[in-house]
């Protein structure tokens, strides 16, 4: 038998050792999206220790867009960064959109401005949402201008630009737009706001939608065909607040039922919704997120989850 030369044989071995490694490479999932959702807070105004107020993100090539500002915004973020969410680093926080100005989704708002300035943002902070938002920011800068004066003037010596909000009142239409996204403001109907949006971020790989608090909006099924996610508040037709005699008129007017968001969703056919800012009632009579599903999957068969916070889509 011909002996096969020892030089041959160290080739062949190489050669099967570098087969699996090549396969392992070729076998690796693909990369992530660049455009991620983020949920930092799903809740409603109830103060719920599982879900703080309404707040989300959209992080993209780790720059991150915060839609609303409700209570615990900031703390959320840095949890979020903490566990490898690079976008939401605090001191990067520069660019928030408002649905509307109810407390709950306005109260974070000066957590924003302020934790953010004072953990190292050098920048203004640069905020767009309806009529009555420059005003808002007005006010909450003077409100803090003593501790303004001490970080700036005294021994810390921070950055007073850091300090600025660069607000803006904006009209629906695209009201943004960098390297990363297009952001267009929508109309929607919130009961007596005069003005209320949703939101559209188009992404290079994403089209990512956020109702705001409504109830169904034409102008929300024109800006959501087939996008790719969306966020929309809900309430079960169980659900009854204690403290609201006329639920059931304020709801019509204000909401969106989990049978009316099935409707939309029928129409605009996401690749996924994500249900938010869902009221769960009292304790010891909370309505479930299987309940949740369950009203939406009567009549409608596309992917949907109940969102929660610090969960990223």
């Amino acid at each position: 038998m011909r002996r096969i030369p020892e030089s041959c044989i160290l080739a062949i071995v190489v050669a099967m050792c570098l087969v699996p490694a090549y396969a392992a490479q070729t076998r690796q999932p693909p990369r992530a999206s660049r455009a991620q959702l983020v949920l930092l807070g799903t809740g409603t105004p109830r103060p719920d220790p599982l879900r703080s107020g309404p707040a989300t993100a959209i992080v993209v090539n780790d720059t991150a867009y915060i839609v609303d500002a409700g209570p615990g915004i900031v703390r959320r973020a840095e949890e979020a960064f903490e566990k490898g969410t690079k976008g939401l680093a605090v001191a990067g926080l520069q660019t928030v959109f408002f649905t509307h100005l109810h407390s709950d989704h306005t109260v974070g708002y000066p957590d924003l401005i302020f934790t953010t300035w004072v953990q190292g943002r050098t920048t203004p902070l640069k905020a767009y949402g309806p009529a009555g938002l420059e005003a808002m920011t007005r006010y909450i800068l003077m409100a803090w201008q003593a501790d303004i004066d001490i970080r700036t003037k005294g021994m810390e010596r921070r950055s007073a630009t850091g300090a600025a909000v660069d607000a803006h009142d904006v009209k629906p239409g695209v009201v943004y737009q960098d390297a990363n996204v297009k952001v267009t403001a929508f109309p929607v109907m919130h009961g007596e706001w005069p003005l209320a949006f949703g939101y559209r971020f188009d992404t290079s790989d994403r089209t990512i939608v956020i109702s705001g608090d409504a109830s169904p909006s034409p102008a929300l099924i024109d800006n959501c065909q087939r996008c790719d996610i969306l966020v929309h508040e809900v309430f079960s037709q169980d659900y009854r607040p204690a403290d609201m005699p006329n639920w059931l008129e304020y709801r019509s007017k204000y909401h969106t039922t989990t049978s009316e968001l099935a409707e939309i969703a029928n129409k605009t056919q996401p690749g996924l919704l994500v249900l938010y800012h869902r009221g769960v009632g009292p304790p010891g009579r909370e309505i479930s997120d299987a309940q949740y599903l369950t009203e939406v999957q009567r009549t409608y068969r596309g992917k949907v989850v109940v969102g929660q916070d610090l969960e990223i889509y």
